[in-house]
């Protein structure tokens, strides 16, 4: 067993290429792992097929190179090739026939080489051959490298093959040895290159992988890590919490760069900041950040204009004032290398940056020659989707949703600054400054309505409509922003479904589940001073599909249980995944109901808690609940019939049921919980005396139903409005 560890070698794979797209590379290095079809998707995939035992595998990338890393690959892959059974191998006197013969011929073996075997298709003539790993790695670079998912691929030469872009050079070691592997017309060889630097790259001589990695780090290329997985001892294979050195590395350097220059980064936890990162980490082997300035002029635009051009266009970072107050005239870049002459490469910077500004102080001033409102009407020409017409007239409709949510929850929100703010909200979506940048879309139309004279609850609405846009996202602050963007939310949610076009899988065009987690979100945590609760989800429904009127074309009764089912799982997401509720407290909770989901929130806060008077409470509701559940084919009525009851025991019950109820209602109604449950509990003995002394399933049918009926009655007293505490472990 020694020797055989000890016979166990490391394979490296380095595919070098033109310059990969930054925002293929999270995929490519499979950062989304198993959700994702990049290089460590496809090795596992392809050396599963070829029956390789291999203990870990590891990716790793930069712009130029993915390399792929296998650790402990055994030395020879067992093959065992089955041939004709044994019955037909040999005749009666035992001697070969033509078949086994033909068998042992087609594999280049005698005869002495063939096995007889049990197997699954009974005995048979077998084979089996030891095959040197190397001789499988090698043939397998090329179906691993096609395996390679990329949005777009591209052919750059006669052989046909494809990637994302032109492969320039193979580097393939299995230990010492250097395969010889190919993919296209590119053959591999001994080498790889340095870093591009001045637009020059080195032939780098390797000989090994730790000559690989010496050869790496002598030329200063950082690869990025990706996906780690390992085999266990059965072939599953399971992923290892992996981490991103390269990126964190190239943060704390712009982190000390932004305070050398007396500012600081914006938030890293903003999806376009986690996007700038993410793509600047792939745009060079060897980062280097240098600060460059732009002239303050440029100032007098909004933050949010100047920082996305910068970002979009040039990937370059902006920076705010040590205290975050205001943007700074400085940016940060990020660049291959360190410059020979770092003055004249920012001095480019500079020239393209006033002219990314120009254009957009441009948009701005014609943008701001006409009022908001003069640009509504155009909306009328703008397509929300072919099958629910225009961006004006989806706009419509979130004046009377907004009016029912205050109506439900009893809001006091200025009705007039309802209709502008659902007047005014999609009008930028027709600016010169929102088509260059759409997603500034609500942010500009913030800014543009306050130029036009509108209150600062109007435009802090229209700037909050979209939040959050991403499940990190900060969301909306005001009263009328979160009133404005669940109108929105609701009235986009219905439009899809309604027109067939719900997600399914993991097929999500129009963002309709991120959608839902940001309206769950607003829903459990609205702004300061604000409370939905009293909101109906059934009637906002109700109201929705009636306003989108011939535009559902499927059953309305279908589309809204459809919502009603989608929310249910966001809400329980939230519940479970983020504030860390227990599953089986969530699922007993959603179970009696989630109409109002700012009650919802309540409830799962106290039954979560399990306290002893809930536990006692639990086992009643669990008692009655299970035996009326067990029951099938037997219409159970809503009403008692005191004439049926015949023991002392469930009168007893009955009596003490019909006594309790009202205050049981009360109190569950005015969410005082631990006196609605003290009240349940105290049922907790005539429960038990009636389990004891009364035979529920009796023979005469009317008492039998009687029965079920009260107990159906005690256990939705709690699972109709609070919970199913049945469903509690």
């Amino acid at each position: 067993m020694k020797n055989k560890k000890q016979s166990q070698q490391d394979f490296l794979l380095e595919i070098g290429c033109e310059e990969l797209p930054s925002d293929y590379m999270p995929n490519t290095l499979d950062w989304n792992y198993p959700n994702s079809h990049g290089l460590a998707a496809a090795a596992q995939t392809v050396f599963s097929d070829a029956k390789l035992i291999w203990s870990e595998l590891q990716v790793f990338g930069t712009p130029r190179r993915l390399v792929l890393r296998v650790s402990g690959v055994e030395p020879v892959v067992r093959e065992e090739i089955e041939g004709p059974p044994v019955s037909v191998a040999f005749d009666a006197a035992g001697k070969p026939t033509d078949a086994a013969l033909g068998f042992a011929k087609r594999q280049g073996v005698p005869m002495s080489a063939l096995k007889k075997k049990e197997t699954p298709r009974g005995p048979r003539l077998t084979l089996e051959r030891l095959i040197p790993a190397e001789k499988i790695l090698a043939a397998s670079v090329t179906p691993l490298i096609q395996k390679i998912a990329f949005p777009k691929t591209m052919r750059w030469d006669n052989s046909g093959v494809r990637f994302a872009r032109p492969v320039r050079w193979l580097t393939a070691f299995y230990g010492d040895k250097k395969l010889a592997a190919s993919y296209g017309d590119v053959r591999s060889g001994a080498a790889t290159q340095s870093a591009r630097q001045g637009g020059f790259v080195k032939k780098l001589p390797v000989k090994n992988g730790s000559a690989y990695d010496a050869a790496l780090k002598k030329s200063s290329v950082r690869l990025e890590q990706g996906c780690r997985l390992k085999r266990n001892s059965d072939g599953s294979v399971q992923l290892i919490p992996f981490e991103h050195p390269k990126r964190d590395a190239l943060y704390q350097q712009l982190q000390k760069t932004a305070r050398s220059i007396s500012s600081t980064l914006p938030d890293a936890s903003t999806e376009e900041m986690e996007w700038l990162l993410n793509t600047v980490t792939f745009l060079a082997e060897n980062p280097f950040v240098a600060a460059g300035a732009f002239q303050k002029e440029y100032l007098e635009l909004p933050p949010e204009v100047l920082a996305t051009s910068m970002a979009k266009h040039l990937k370059l970072f902006s920076v705010r004032s040590a205290d975050g107050s205001k943007l700074m005239p400085r940016f940060l870049a990020v660049l291959e290398g360190a410059p020979a002459k770092p003055a004249d490469v920012m001095s480019n910077y500079d020239r393209i940056i006033e002219a990314r500004f120009t254009d957009a102080r441009f948009f701005y001033r014609e943008d701001t020659k006409t009022p908001l409102e003069s640009k509504v009407p155009e909306l009328s020409k703008v397509v929300f989707h072919e099958k629910l017409g225009s961006v004006k007239e989806r706009a419509d409709h979130l004046p009377r949703l907004m009016q029912r949510i205050i109506s439900d929850c009893s809001l006091k929100i200025d009705s007039k600054e309802i209709e502008r703010a659902a007047l005014l909200c999609k009008a930028d979506l027709v600016t010169q400054m929102v088509r260059e940048f759409p997603t500034l879309q609500g942010v500009i139309g913030g800014y543009y309505a306050k130029q036009s004279g509108e209150s600062e609850a109007v435009a802090a609405a229209i700037s909050e409509q979209y939040r959050p846009r991403s499940a990190g996202d900060a969301l909306p602050k005001t009263a009328l922003g979160a009133l404005l963007s669940l109108a929105d939310r609701f009235d986009t949610l219905i439009g899809y479904f309604g027109a067939g076009m719900k997600p399914t899988g993991s097929v999500d065009p129009y963002a309709l589940r991120r959608n839902a987690i940001g309206l769950v979100r607003i829903l459990l945590q609205a702004p300061a001073g604000v409370s939905f609760s009293g909101l109906s989800i059934d009637r906002l429904l109700d109201d929705g599909i009636e306003l989108w009127g011939s535009k559902i074309t499927l059953e309305r009764a279908a589309v809204k249980k459809e919502i009603r089912a989608f929310l249910k799982e966001r809400l329980e997401w939230m519940a479970v995944s983020v504030r860390g509720i227990d599953r089986d407290s969530a699922v007993a909770v959603l179970a009696a109901g989630f109409d109002d989901p700012a009650n919802l929130w309540k409830r799962l806060q106290f039954v979560s808690k399990k306290t002893a008077l809930l536990e006692r409470s639990a086992k009643i509701a669990q008692r009655c609940g299970r035996i009326v559940q067990s029951v099938k084919g037997l219409e159970i009525p809503v009403e008692l019939n005191p004439e049926w009851f015949k023991e002392p025991a469930e009168k007893e019950l009955a009596e003490q049921w019909a006594g309790l109820r009202p205050q049981l209602q009360e109190n569950l109604s005015a969410c005082r919980y631990e006196q609605a449950l003290s009240i349940y509990a105290g049922l907790q003995p005539a429960v038990e005396a009636f389990f004891d002394k009364v035979m529920v399933m009796d023979e005469n049918l009317d008492v039998r139903r009687n029965r079920l009926a009260l107990l159906q009655q005690i256990h939705r007293g709690l699972a109709a409005s609070f919970a199913d505490l049945s469903r509690l472990p």
